[in-house]
């Protein structure tokens, strides 16, 4: 059991570099050159897709892509709308008009929206410290949006960045809720492939219809390492450390390490990228992290 914390404290720790790396190919940082959202949004999960493609083909395990699409293939198709195309659009175009730290700990709060949604669509009790933890996290994304400063609010760039980043947690929380009858079904893995080819697809052909698969050409090998380190590492790497982890322990203690993420991605955002860290959006990641803790791993469900 103790093996299983490991990969997915492992795996915790990468999904907490994805909104620095984003932010910082996106805002052209060094010399990685600017690359625009969709472009990461799409690069990260083609590369991603074949990542896992590759594995379950070494796996042979490709019959259960077969089956599954067989089975359930217009479901898993509208699944990967939701959680890759909608999802990653508006993390990566809320990331653009925000600070890496601030959309890290937003973000974050999928824990909070994935317990919130199961309870009130299906009916899944939570108890007095779960609502507690729904409230901590809510109060705690307040803060992180708005940063308790309220002149011009709705005409803010980041305010406006803040808000796409929350309904991304939102929309993720649902593919998570919803896809977990047929991660079960048909296994974690074949589910994240077919969800990611979809959800690249659409991604795919948006950018295409904007005109920005040009762009590519013009990316130095800076920009290509880090695209593929947001693809094979943050996505391949981490979603296999992540289930693998979750095989080993009850789940809801697995999860509850999410509570790492908005810490550990204040500090990444401050030393990597040099973004100050505040005292408001410190206490907003604290009320996030207790939220999730406090829903994941309450101490008794009532």
């Amino acid at each position: 059991m103790k093996r299983g914390y490991l990969l997915v404290a492992g795996a915790i720790v990468l999904f907490s570099t994805i909104e620095v790396v984003s932010k910082y190919l996106q805002a052209g940082e060094g010399a990685a050159g600017q690359v625009g959202p969709l472009q990461v949004a799409t690069l990260r999960f083609i590369f991603g897709a074949t990542f896992i493609l590759a594995l379950l083909a070494g796996r042979r395990q490709g019959r259960f892509i077969v089956g599954a699409v067989r089975e359930d293939g217009l479901p898993i198709a509208l699944l990967g709308v939701v959680g890759v195309f909608l999802t990653f659009f508006l993390l990566h175009e809320g990331i653009e008009s925000t600070s890496a730290s601030t959309a890290a700990v937003i973000f974050s709060m999928n824990p909070v929206f994935t317990v919130l949604v199961a309870s009130l669509i299906l009916r899944e009790r939570l108890g007095l410290a779960g609502w507690l933890g729904v409230g901590l996290g809510l109060l705690g994304a307040f803060i992180a949006v708005t940063g308790f400063r309220f002149s011009g609010l709705f005409s803010r760039e980041d305010f406006l960045g803040g808000i796409l980043v929350l309904v991304s947690a939102v929309t993720w929380s649902l593919y998570t809720v919803y896809g977990k009858r047929y991660s079960e079904r048909h296994g974690s893995l074949v589910l994240s492939f077919l969800t990611m080819v979809s959800g690249s697809l659409l991604l795919g052909i948006l950018l295409a219809v904007q005109g920005g698969w040009g762009e590519l050409a013009g990316y130095n090998v800076r920009a290509w390492t880090w695209l593929l380190y947001l693809g094979l590492v943050t996505v391949g790497i981490g979603y296999i450390l992540y289930f693998e982890g979750m095989r080993r322990v009850p789940a809801s203690r697995g999860a509850s390490l999410f509570y790492l993420k908005p810490v550990l991605a204040l500090l990444f955002a401050h030393f990597a990228l040099g973004e100050p860290i505040s005292y408001t959006l410190l206490l907003a990641s604290v009320l996030v992290a207790s939220g999730i803790l406090l829903v994941t791993f309450p101490p008794e469900r009532g």
